[in-house]
């Protein structure tokens, strides 16, 4: 069983944790050892968000300056979201640390290595063709990057030090990224005007001669039809 090490706090970590532990890897979570709770305990319902992130790992109250104290085999990957400042603040090199664990280590940093949020993701990715989305999806899209490239790394044997950039992550889910750059307004681009895209309150999709609507779905329509574990949990 693959065993994952997840340091830093808040959701892209988490859920990157998440992922990896509902796909069948021993995820270790370190936590502050002095109960400082995380960001995420402190939102509305957090208590909520962090036991469902949460569910599958081993949380332990482990400061991420610990990872120097590993042995070689004791981890198999290492995910992070901790700014490279507060690393050499701790006197800790990810860089040396992976070589000298023998694993990919992958950080996800903002692109400026600042502090990294959803929003400004958003403000830097997608806002330029759609509003702001209250759903952070900077977050879990990231997440699943950073769980993507781990896994990735892993599967060809590669190991060291690889960081990833959350605007640039979430930018590489508009089609045509940057290479095919396009003017968005209700609809993509790439479709005729009134074929694809918000009609109403729901969406239309012309194609080869057929209408296809679809009314937008509520809660319960969602808990009765869409694939989960009878907690809500989708399955993937």
């Amino acid at each position: 069983m693959t065993v994952v090490l997840e340091l830093g706090s808040y959701v892209l970590p988490g859920y990157a944790g998440m992922i990896l532990a509902e796909q069948g890897c021993r995820v270790r979570k370190w936590t502050d050892p002095q109960r400082r709770p995380d960001p995420i305990q402190q939102l509305h319902r957090g208590d909520e968000l962090w036991k469902w992130i949460n569910q599958g790992k081993r949380v332990e109250a482990r400061h991420a300056r610990e990872v120097t104290l590993l042995e070689p085999g004791d981890v198999d990957l290492v995910i992070d979201n901790i700014r490279a400042a507060a690393w050499r603040r701790w006197d800790v090199d990810p860089a040396a640390e992976a070589l000298r664990l023998g694993v990919p280590w992958v950080s996800m940093r903002d692109e400026f290595d600042g502090r990294s949020f959803d929003a400004i993701a958003q403000a830097r990715a997608l806002m330029e063709h759609v509003p702001y989305i209250p759903i952070y999806l900077g977050d879990t899209s990231g997440g699943l990057w950073l769980a993507f490239k781990a896994l990735a790394l892993r599967t060809q044997g590669t190991t060291g030090h690889h960081v990833l950039r959350q605007s640039s992550c979430l930018a590489k889910l508009v089609e045509g990224e940057l290479v095919v750059p396009a003017q968005r307004g209700t609809a993509p681009p790439w479709d005729q005007p009134g074929t694809y895209g918000a009609n109403g309150d729901g969406v239309l999709v012309r194609f080869r001669g057929e209408d296809v609507a679809e009314p937008v779905r509520d809660h319960a329509w969602k808990w009765r039809h869409l694939r989960h574990d009878g907690t809500g949990r989708i399955v993937v």
